[in-house]
């Protein structure tokens, strides 16, 4: 289950993005992922809530937007989603491409409640 160490490894991103934000509390995280990571979300938040467990992180809800996969064919340069159409561009039937989209994944946004910094003046 790759999922597990891609939670841990979230996991420490966002504890990092929040002491250097100077987050108190993490409530939610946007992570964006191409759909040819095979990612089981379901998989990926059940190993976040078990990694997050004692850090600012625990509790956080975890948005998850896949990316289709697409390909630049190499004869049109025409994009169209590889699961539709496999190798074969739909506008010119050339077989073959560049895969441009469908392997990241990455943090959008982290959402948390702010430190008090002890300096309350509105003046």
């Amino acid at each position: 289950m790759h999922e597990l160490a891609l939670a841990q490894n979230l996991l420490k991103i966002v504890c990092q993005a929040a002491q250097e934000n100077g987050l108190l509390k993490v409530t939610g995280i946007c992570i964006v992922c191409g759909e040819m990571m095979g990612i089981v979300p379901d998989a990926l938040q059940f190993g976040f809530e078990v990694s997050s467990v004692s850090t600012v992180a625990q509790g956080a809800k975890l948005e998850y937007k896949e990316l289709p996969a697409l390909i630049k064919c190499n004869s049109c340069q025409h994009q169209y989603h590889w699961k539709t159409y496999g190798y074969s561009c739909p506008q010119c039937f050339h077989l073959g491409g560049e895969m441009v989209q469908g392997y990241e994944f990455y943090v959008d946004y982290i959402e948390g409640d702010e430190k008090e910094d002890g300096n309350n003046d509105t003046s």
